[in-house]
């Protein structure tokens, strides 16, 4: 089921329209709206052209152009405020979907055909932190955005593509393992606990970037030592936490120069940065541009060199061939 219109989003009239199996998403273009789901299903959640916030375990999460996120389980609020219209995409897997896709891929194909169905009670890996977009997961959200702007109505379709995204996310899910292997603990229970708290801290910078902050702001966000954070930060991410900060802060500061005629001191504080030089300097380092070549340029730099442009995927990113498929634990 496709949800266009705030007006939908009251509960009864999701509830009505929606079966307790369907896949539900939710592609909406609003400067204002609330919404709460109630977390009994995985949820995906993503926006462009501005950002929405996302209540989630005690926390408040912004989601932007940079960034989408995952949660699990458990009750979330979404809450847009802006001037101008956010595209909001909320996809809501049907239950039992993504176990399904995690036996599939976990499962050897001999296995799969002796047992016949797919056992469904593995754990999802997943927990509610943000990521940033890449050449994994993107690619398949922008083919599922653009055919909801078409008016595409196929719940077969979309059952496919959901699938083929959740393989994405649980392909991704196993990187992020495999970058933390690289931290020197023995324990793998320890290591996961490691990956949560920086993943706690970045959540943090997406959130609060616009504000001065310190090493120490980063380091409780992740109820860590200022020492300890800043050396685990850089083995997980393998750039310090400054430098993560001033690349989100670039990042924002590029798409505002590109889609507004704000003058560039006003940019340089709404994004946080101390002064005009600063500024300068971050988007030749980050981006090799001046202000001025950022606000003619056809696409907006954006966050780790990831993408181009506000989704700007070429047509080439947008399907393909499917990966090889690995074991997502």
């Amino acid at each position: 089921m496709i949800v266009r219109r705030t007006q939908e989003l009251q509960s009864t009239a999701l509830s009505a329209r929606a079966g307790h199996e369907d896949n539900v998403i939710l592609d909406l273009n609003t400067q204002l709206v609330d919404f709460t789901l109630d977390g009994r299903r995985l949820v995906l959640l993503s926006a462009w052209s501005g950002s929405e916030e996302v209540a989630v375990d005690g926390r408040r999460i912004a989601i932007d152009d940079d960034t989408w996120m995952l949660s699990p389980a458990g009750p979330l609020s979404v809450r847009i405020r802006s001037p101008h219209n956010v595209h909001s995409l909320t996809i809501l897997f049907r239950p039992g979907m993504p176990e399904e896709v995690l036996g599939a891929l976990t499962t050897p194909d001999d296995r799969m055909l002796e047992d016949g169905e797919m056992p469904t009670g593995s754990a999802l890996p997943f927990a509610p932190h943000l990521h940033t977009h890449d050449r994994s997961v993107t690619p398949v959200l922008l083919f599922i955005r653009r055919h909801c702007e078409m008016g595409l109505e196929d719940a077969l379709w979309y059952e496919e593509q959901l699938a083929f995204l959740l393989e994405r996310l649980l392909i991704n899910h196993r990187h992020r393992l495999v970058r933390a292997r690289q931290i020197p603990v023995r324990r793998a229970s320890t290591r996961r606990e490691i990956l949560r708290r920086v993943s706690l801290a970045t959540d943090f910078i997406h959130t609060n970037y616009a504000r001065p902050l310190m090493l120490s702001d980063m380091a409780g966000a992740a109820f860590l030592s200022r020492h300890h954070f800043l050396r685990l930060f850089k083995q997980i991410h393998e750039i310090t936490p400054h430098e993560y900060l001033q690349r989100k802060r670039t990042s924002v500061a590029a798409r505002l120069l590109r889609s507004s005629h704000r003058q560039v001191d006003e940019v340089v504080k709404e994004v946080g940065f101390d002064s005009r030089s600063t500024l300068f300097r971050a988007l030749r380092r980050f981006h090799g541009l001046t202000p001025r070549e950022c606000r003619h340029a056809t696409e907006t730099p954006v966050f780790m060199g990831q993408t181009t442009g506000n989704g700007g995927w070429t047509a080439g990113d947008e399907g393909g061939a499917r990966p090889v498929l690995a074991a997502a634990h």
